[in-house]
């Protein structure tokens, strides 16, 4: 086994998906933001927890279902001190919820390339050496193919991303990746050598 240096992208939209629905007020379809704050029911020994959305024009709610009808002992203790103090990390949870969003027939829409990476160097054992890994952080939702984060982060053109993946220089877990790909969390890219100088530059 040898030692050779891992990097962590973690990918960081600067805006949450928000809804495309008809607004009652505006009478049009509008964009809802994610406001960040939930709503907490309780009927009984049963809750109904909504993540709020506001129309960007008119302030016109809309209540997307997180849970419904769900006895109190079954939800996470901890997730319910979240919703009741509006936490970041569970708005931001559930409002990347592609599944939670389909569930509710709610029409997610989200900037692709309104993000930002976080980039932390840190040093692993792997089982190649002179090979770089880069283990990738992605929120649940959030759209972007390999061959865009590739274009941005290296600063080169598409066609030379789309080369690099069908060539193997750049492999998810030792395979071969297409270009059209999705980026999912925890996907670890193996880069061949040479690296280039802005893979460990923020």
């Amino acid at each position: 086994m040898n030692q050779n240096l891992r990097i962590n992208w973690t990918i960081k939209p600067k805006e949450l998906p928000s809804i495309l629905k008809n607004c009652s007020k505006c009478k049009e379809k509008k964009e809802f933001k994610n406001s960040g704050k939930f709503r907490v029911n309780a009927n009984g020994s049963q809750l109904d927890i909504w993540l709020i959305f506001r129309c960007e024009s008119c302030e016109t709610t809309y209540n997307l279902t997180v849970l419904e009808r769900i006895e109190a002992g079954r939800v996470d203790k901890e997730e319910y001190k979240g919703f009741l103090s509006n936490s970041v990390q569970l708005a931001g949870k559930y409002g990347n919820d592609r599944k939670l969003f389909g569930k509710n027939k709610a029409e997610m829409i989200q900037n692709r390339t309104d993000y930002e990476v976080i980039i932390r160097n840190t040093t692993v054992t792997t089982s190649k050496e002179g090979i770089t890994e880069v283990e990738i952080g992605i929120p649940a939702g959030f759209d972007l193919r390999v061959d865009a984060l590739l274009v941005r982060q290296f600063s080169i053109s598409r066609s030379t991303a789309k080369k690099w993946c069908e060539t193997g220089c750049v492999l998810n877990h030792g395979s071969l990746l297409s270009y059209k790909s999705k980026v999912k969390d925890f996907m670890v890219l193996q880069i061949l050598p040479p690296v280039p100088d802005s893979l460990t530059k923020s």
